[in-house]
């Protein structure tokens, strides 16, 4: 035996090199291509080879982990466990990879159950992962004993890395990839496949910054690209709060999103170690009211506490304000590297572009396989006789075999299969089959080459695979961003009311996501009252609207029919059903309650759908889907308290429904009446006479198969937002001389050309806005 002597700091310098590259490459720091550590991948690959997709029943996690330590990762169980949980935890991932059953932990850091209570399948975003996994798309590697083999990474359609980041701890470095909006990441990286040239600066347009699963608000928008472009630094996230007004004087701080990773339980914790310690004396109790439809500690405060001044003590002093540590290291040919967001987006689209060139291959190859018999078959089938006569005589099928080769020019594979061909598929019809399936696959095979041969090509096709993707899958932001750190004591924002109980920033408003009920500038200091269909009535704080906040609807199918500010509204609000009641009710019946409180009671198959100002006098409108229309007094409607029914405004025929109301004023002349199909005229407000509440209604529109939508009193312009069923969104201004004089009963001309399958939803008009003190018309009794 030869004894080779090697100084020993060679060797310790050696083997340590060779552990710290052990665990960065195969522990620590995820691939940049589909952004899994190996025993994610492992544990991912393992539940796609024992089937566990989406539809399948549920398997027992022990199973899994049994699976994996099996044939893949030889470590701890209890390692592999610990993987397999936080890819099924809502709270940890963005987009969850495993879809779990029982116990996987919660935000106040409660621990999983053991693996063998527990149950797991894939989601149906990690099937996207795996697709095409079989078609040679990626390079396989032996595994621990080499009896198996294991992919080096997942073929991945979705961007992982950067929509559910990671974390991890090597020897010498260490990752953090905060997680990301897939609607932003997929429309960046589209971007990018379109212009490589693109700049960081340019990526942040639509990559807003990190989208965390708990959201919360980012405060320092202006360091991100700083952060994005050098691939380090620190995102500042703070909790979303709202300060609430409570009966008796005083205000109670409410908080609905905490920042990403942060234990709730430990939080709460704090915060009363802060209160015991006399640093956050002003508040005087702290409840815990989280439930499944989210986070909600109420913060109560004493009375002569103010609770934006107590918030921002909080944010100084506990985990309500946190910084998240950005260090973009991941493996690039296997080595660890320090990237800005644009080489992630760029790797990310290079693995994409090569898993097309090699399907495509694969394609190409079972093609060109399959074109091989099928032009055999059809030589043997033109000389069917003579290769029947050929075969009777041979004296055993290798001799058939050979004659075949021989006599008619066919290869083994095609004389094989020839041999191997049914008695049926010699009828004409099969025949025909044939020529059909060799057409086909010759058009499949030139489409084919021309993918392989051309980037363009497989940059097309990798475009339409990541729309598709953002389709299935994208979802709103959860975590706003601030941009700068703001005082909000003071100013206004202009927001977008959604119907599905979203407000935000007229300027981030989202595409396509729900239809707008209105636009409103709210003050910061004061709160916004949204209406729902189902009679409810929810508060937000101003601040809430700053930072997009939504409503946390009680009930099933519940949407957003109105909003208003309470300081700027009159002193009563109206409502209107579909059923035909009209309610008015005293404003001081609200309550600013987050939560939601009933304002009216609707018998079962009834639902609020609009509200209104009741301003005494002017007249209100009440129309119907099938154009009927009454015009009545708003003094006529009485005031009643929340818990009732209301009083009958128009008599609803059958198949009819009541869709608006409009308050009209007398300094307004004209009406403009809108259908759902886009088409709209221009009549005399004194078309519709005003007549008692409770009638029918008289009609408006010029034929039965119209459809009314809204009616807008008008003098001399208006600008309206227009909302349609397809999510479209579009202004328009409306002059009063553009749309002809006609008559209540006269056809309506088209203004809006919609798509099929199209109409419109809502209309908003923006020139309302403006507070009610500055109208004459005021309902002070």
């Amino acid at each position: 035996m030869e004894i080779i002597e090697v100084p020993i700091e060679e060797e310790v310098k050696q083997s340590y090199i060779d552990y710290a590259m052990s665990v960065i490459v195969g522990r620590a720091i995820p691939d940049v291509r589909d952004g899994l550590k190996p025993v994610q991948r492992r544990i991912l690959y393992a539940m796609h080879e024992m089937g566990l997709t989406p539809e399948k029943p549920f398997k027992k996690s022990a199973r899994v982990v049994g699976e994996v330590l099996g044939k893949f990762h030889p470590h701890g169980d209890q390692a592999v466990y610990d993987a397999l949980v936080r890819m099924a935890q809502d709270f940890s991932m963005r987009y969850p990879l495993v879809i779990g059953q029982g116990n996987y932990g919660s935000v106040d850091g409660d621990p999983p159950a053991q693996m063998r209570y527990t149950e797991a399948k894939l989601s149906k975003i990690a099937v996207e992962m795996l697709e095409d996994i079989e078609k040679e798309t990626v390079d396989f590697i032996p595994n621990f004993d080499e009896s198996l083999t294991e992919p080096t990474v997942l073929p991945s359609k979705f961007p992982n890395l950067l929509c559910n980041g990671t974390a991890g701890i090597a020897v010498g470095l260490a990752t953090s990839i905060p997680p990301h909006n897939l609607r932003e990441v997929g429309k960046a990286l589209i971007e990018l496949a379109k212009n490589p040239n693109l700049t960081t600066g340019d990526l942040l347009q639509i990559v807003k910054g990190p989208d965390f699963p708990t959201g919360g608000v980012i405060e320092n928008a202006k360091e991100l690209i700083d952060i994005y472009e050098t691939g380090r630094g620190i995102v500042q996230v703070k909790a979303k709060a709202h300060v609430e007004k409570v009966p008796g004087g005083k205000e109670q701080i409410v908080v609905s999103e905490i920042p990403y990773q942060v234990n709730k339980a430990e939080l709460i914790k704090k915060i009363a170690d802060n209160v015991r310690s006399g640093r956050l004396k002003e508040i005087s109790d702290i409840r815990d009211e989280s439930d499944k439809d989210g986070v909600r500690i109420v913060i109560e405060l004493k009375r002569e506490a103010k609770g934006e001044k107590v918030l921002k003590k909080l944010f100084k002093y506990t985990q309500l304000r946190k910084g998240f540590p950005v260090n973009l290291v991941v493996l690039i040919n296997g080595e660890p590297k320090l990237v800005g967001i644009k080489e992630l987006l760029r790797e990310f689209l290079k693995h994409r572009l090569d898993v097309i060139l090699r399907r495509t291959l694969f394609f190409l190859t079972k093609a060109q396989d399959r074109l091989h018999v099928v032009q055999g078959l059809l030589i043997a089938l033109n000389s069917l006789d003579e290769v029947i006569d050929g075969i009777r005589k041979s004296k055993d099928v290798a001799e058939a075999r050979d004659m075949l080769q021989a006599r008619f020019g066919l290869t083994e594979r095609q004389a094989q299969a020839v041999l191997d061909l049914r008695l049926h598929r010699l009828t004409s019809l099969e025949r025909d089959k044939l020529r059909q399936e060799e057409a086909e696959l010759l058009q499949k095979i030139e489409y084919y080459k021309k993918v392989i041969g051309s980037e363009e090509e497989r940059i097309k096709i990798f475009i339409e695979e990541t729309e598709s993707l953002v389709k299935k899958y994208g979802d709103p932001r959860r975590t706003y961003i601030e941009g700068v750190e703001e005082e909000i004591e003071e100013g206004s924002l202009v927001v977008a009311i959604l119907e599905n109980g979203k407000v935000t920033p007229i300027e981030n408003m989202p595409e396509g996501e729900a239809p707008v009920v209105d636009i409103l500038d709210v003050p910061f200091t004061e709160g916004l009252f949204l209406v729902s269909n189902k009679g409810r009535v929810y508060w937000l704080a101003g601040s809430q609207a700053l930072q997009g906040s939504k409503v946390n609807f009680k009930e099933s199918e519940e949407y957003i029919v109105g909003a208003f500010i309470r300081e700027q509204f009159a002193d009563r609000l109206l409502l209107a059903t579909r059923n035909g009641m009209i309610k008015k009710i005293p404003l001081v019946e609200f309550e600013y309650k987050a939560q939601g409180m009933k304002i009216i009671k609707l018998s079962d198959d009834d639902e609020v759908v609009s509200i209104s100002q009741s301003i005494d006098k002017s007249d209100i409108l009440l129309f119907t889907k099938r154009g009927k229309v009454a015009r009545f007094s708003v003094r006529e409607i009485p005031a009643v308290t929340a818990g009732t029914k209301g009083a009958q405004g128009i008599k609803v025929e059958e198949n009819d429904e009541v869709v608006g109301t409009r308050i009209v004023k007398e300094e307004e002349p004209f009406l403009i009446v809108v259908t759902s199909d886009g088409k709209v005229k221009r009549i005399y407000q004194q078309e519709i006479s005003v007549r008692n509440r409770g009638v029918k209604g008289i009609n408006v529109i010029g034929s039965a198969r119209e459809r009314l939508v809204d009616i807008l009193p008008i003098k001399d312009e208006l600008e309206v937002l227009i909302t349609t069923k397809l999510g479209k969104a579009f202004y328009d201004r409306i002059k009063v001389d553009e749309v002809p004089l006609s008559k209540r009963d006269r056809l309506e001309k088209e203004r809006w050309r919609l798509e099929e399958d199209d109409e419109i939803r809502r209309i908003v008009i923006k020139s309302e806005r403006k507070s009610y003190e500055e109208s004459e018309d005021s309902d002070k009794t």
